[in-house]
């Protein structure tokens, strides 16, 4: 099976990450390249880049780049739909028919739960955006979120940079002042830094511009983090909101799991990707909050979760999904592909 190579992809707005494997499960390359969100850059240009990233992969691989994959499984954000996802792959054999022999399309939400979970489980992704999914032991599915930064991305990266821009904006304007009573120096200092602006009309450019980024934008959010770790009040306050937003993807995924996946060891798991979950213990009170204390109805309690890391790139998640469509015989190690972050168990004694 060391002459069997599988390709993956874990496609963001942002970033992409590649990995190459062999019949053994041994990653022969990992590496990160640009973004393959099929809205963002259409259908074409993306099939472009994925040929690209492969290629590269298997030079990296040090194998020769004209190889055939026996199989390549792309997840990647922005491929929601069924239909859509056939369409990327029929029109990927179609204008690169050696890059692989059988392909698979899915969402970016998709791979995380094939890595970590063998019997389904839940995802929530914060990144560049947010978005989240549940999938059942019979396949079934929950959706929340998923939308883009103009429907949604509650929580996400962006989520946070724009909450500090809008909530210094409003303050600066006597609109709305910033919440607490909190002094936004600190944070209107960093959003001029960061965009090279002067002055609050200078943010006509950074959102309506020519060169107006999502990724850009989001971007913020690390700076954010950082004044928050060093104690500025209102940065804190905003990924204790980011917190909550995170939150409401699990009410809304939740009841909708399989009793099954709830009596998994530790309840429901849920994997949490992207960069903003590096932040935890700044989104932790926000979380905890939102779970404790607002839930619409005792049927709607959150008992039981645990938040898994995934210690193993989310594009071999591509990789699994594309083995089992094979029904190849891979070695999937689900224990070693996550570590636990939190362990939620809900105190109904508190609800009474």
């Amino acid at each position: 099976m060391a002459n069997v190579f599988f390709g993956g992809i874990e496609g963001g707005a942002s970033v992409s990450t590649v990995v190459i494997t062999n019949g053994n499960g041994d990653i022969l390359a990992e590496f990160k390249g640009e973004g393959t969100n099929p809205w963002i850059l259409g259908l074409e240009p993306c099939l472009s880049r994925v040929n690209d990233l492969i290629k590269e992969a298997l030079t990296k691989a040090d194998l020769n780049n004209n190889i055939k994959l026996n199989g390549l499984g792309l997840s990647l954000s922005g491929c929601e739909d069924l239909i859509f996802c056939k369409t990327f792959e029929n029109k990927l054999k179609e204008c690169y028919p050696d890059l692989t022999d059988e392909v698979i399309v899915v969402s970016d939400t998709l791979a995380p739960i094939a890595l970590a979970c063998e019997s389904g489980g839940a995802v929530i992704i914060s990144g560049t955006g947010s978005n989240s999914l549940l999938i059942n032991p019979d396949t079934s599915i929950k959706r929340c979120g998923g939308y883009g930064h103009l429907l949604g991305d509650e929580g996400s990266a962006f989520w946070i940079a724009f909450k500090s821009i809008k909530v210094c904006l409003d303050h600066l304007e006597d609109f709305n002042h910033a919440p607490n009573g909190y002094s936004i120096d600190r944070v209107w200092e960093a959003i001029k830094a960061h965009f090279n602006i002067d002055k609050v009309l200078d943010l006509l450019n950074v959102f309506y511009g020519e060169k107006k980024e999502k990724s850009e934008i989001a971007k913020l959010c690390k700076t954010i983090s950082e004044l928050a770790e060093d104690g500025d009040e209102l940065s804190l306050w905003i990924f204790s909101e980011a917190g909550k937003e995170l939150a409401k993807f699990i009410q809304s995924l939740y009841p909708s799991a399989d009793k099954m996946l709830h009596k998994e060891n530790g309840g429901l798991h849920v994997v949490c990707v992207g960069s903003v979950w590096k932040s935890w213990e700044l989104l932790k009170e926000g979380f905890m909050n939102q779970l404790d204390h607002h839930h619409s109805s005792q049927e709607t309690v959150v008992d039981e979760f645990s938040l898994l890391v995934l210690e193993k790139t989310v594009a071999l998640g591509g990789v699994y999904l594309i083995a089992k469509k094979l029904n190849f015989n891979f070695p999937y190690d689900y224990e070693h592909n996550y570590r636990k972050l939190f362990h939620y168990v809900h105190d109904r004694q508190g609800d009474k």
